[in-house]
């Protein structure tokens, strides 16, 4: 199974563009690291900034049920006249600031993606991520290393995409950074 990085529609085989969205489709393992990104400023599929934002960020999705959890338990201190509402308080502040730095993270996403310097980088490992668990499964998690001037910069993607376990190290593939700070860089296109 095959899934566009921009819109997750899923495919049982790899082909250029996503039918649904029209992005990029990213090449699979073993093949040329295709086309460069278009110059910047580049346009993303329609849906994609909001996914980045929020409903793919999970710092943003932990968050926002946080906040709304808290809010809503303070709320109901308060009508209750009850000055236990600080304690529900404090939970909805750190909700919000865990929200605030989701979105902060899906900004810098963005931002590389619509106006990041395009570089060849290379993957440097593929592993699973044991740290993480999901539905009993561990995602797969890429590192991969790009120069910028005479600095090695690196990157990480953790995905449960699959094709991501044949990519092995060496193997180039495009990276976006943000020009003031290398260290906000993404893959182009992306992978899911």
């Amino acid at each position: 199974m095959i899934t566009c990085g921009w819109c997750s529609t899923h495919y049982q085989h790899w082909q250029n563009r996503c039918d649904s969205c029209g992005g990029p489709m990213p090449p699979m393992p073993g093949m040329a690291i295709g086309a460069p990104p278009p110059p910047a400023p580049r346009s993303v599929p329609s849906g994609f900034p909001l996914r980045v934002l929020l409903t793919n960020n999970i710092a943003s999705i932990i968050g926002a049920i946080i906040f709304g959890a808290g809010a809503f338990m303070t709320l109901m201190f308060l009508v209750a006249g009850n000055w236990g509402a600080l304690f529900p308080g404090l939970f909805a502040l750190g909700g919000f600031l865990v929200l605030r730095f989701g979105i902060k993270q899906g900004r810098s996403t963005l931002h590389a993606f619509r106006d990041g310097i395009a570089v060849e980088g290379k993957v440097h490992q593929v592993s699973k991520d044991t740290t993480t668990t999901v539905n009993g499964e561990h995602p797969w998690k890429l590192v991969y290393h790009f120069r910028v001037a005479d600095h090695l910069h690196q990157g990480v993607l953790i995905s449960f995409d699959s094709t991501l376990s044949k990519r092995v190290s060496g193997q180039p593939l495009w990276v976006l950074y943000v020009p003031e700070n290398p260290e906000k860089n993404t893959l182009y296109p992306p992978v899911k």
